[in-house]
């Protein structure tokens, strides 16, 4: 009879255990359609948005070493971009890199984190910025956010920065219906995603010690002259886990 039982127990056990398996593989399988889903819908966005409102401006005089890519900046279509979602207030670029996205102000802080510029939802979601900022990047300092995809895309290639694979002099570009704005990278380091790192407005002193501080963490020396006075940007994607954040700030030129 005991031996019954603990027969019993053993089936039991190993039912439990195959049932955990199956759910945990259903879950991947779904996370995996859903990245791929996603991945497939954010290559179509780019092949198609990218044509219809993005064009290279021509540059006259480039030297030998000089591409037209790399001194050259872009014309965005606003007026068709605010077509498709009146959400949009920028575009922002960064050479060598995949970014190059609309940036997105949704009705709430969260609300482009996993939507596309069509509203839909989409894993990778979208380039966006919180609900209570100057849409014409007004701001001390705009904080705008991205997810770090596998695919490289999104904010991903903050990573290059972080790394140095893209040296020293890193410009980043930010578009408005009214404005061309080009911020110069002075800062990039990992940290929790609890650190002070959001205040968008400052006296002369906490902005000043807000820059030192951020100079202090980097891990990469940019050796830029800063002008304490300007406007900054910083960008803010996720780390090797959901643990740490990258951050990269730039201040305008």
């Amino acid at each position: 009879m005991q031996r019954v039982v603990k027969r019993k127990n053993k089936i039991q056990i190993i039912n439990i255990v195959l049932i955990i398996f199956i759910i945990i593989f259903i879950f991947s399988s779904y996370k995996v359609f859903i990245w791929v889903k996603s991945d497939r819908k954010l290559k179509k966005m780019e092949e198609g948005l990218y044509k219809k409102v993005v064009s290279v401006k021509p540059t006259m005089n480039l030297t030998d070493t000089e591409t037209q890519e790399s001194v050259g900046s872009i014309e965005v279509d606003f007026k068709k971009l605010k077509e498709i979602n009146k959400d949009v207030i920028g575009w922002i670029k960064i050479y060598d890199t995949y970014i190059n996205y609309p940036i997105m102000k949704g009705k709430t802080d969260e609300y482009y984190l996993r939507k596309d510029i069509y509203g839909d939802y989409n894993y990778s979601g979208s380039i966006f910025v919180y609900s209570n900022v100057n849409e014409e990047f007004e701001d001390e300092n705009t904080l705008i956010y991205g997810h770090n995809m596998k695919n490289d895309r999104m904010f991903a290639n903050l990573q290059k920065i972080y790394t140095g694979e893209l040296g020293k002099n890193i410009d980043v570009e930010i578009y408005t219906e009214n404005s061309e704005k080009i911020y110069r990278v002075f800062s990039v380091y990992v940290c929790k995603p609890d650190s002070k790192i959001t205040k968008n407005s400052f006296t002369e002193e906490e902005k000043k010690k807000y820059i030192d501080d951020a100079l202090s963490k980097s891990k990469i020396n940019f050796n830029q002259d800063i002008n304490y006075s300007n406007n900054m940007i910083t960008l803010v994607t996720c780390g090797n886990s959901n643990k740490e954040r990258i951050v990269v700030h730039a201040i305008e030129k």
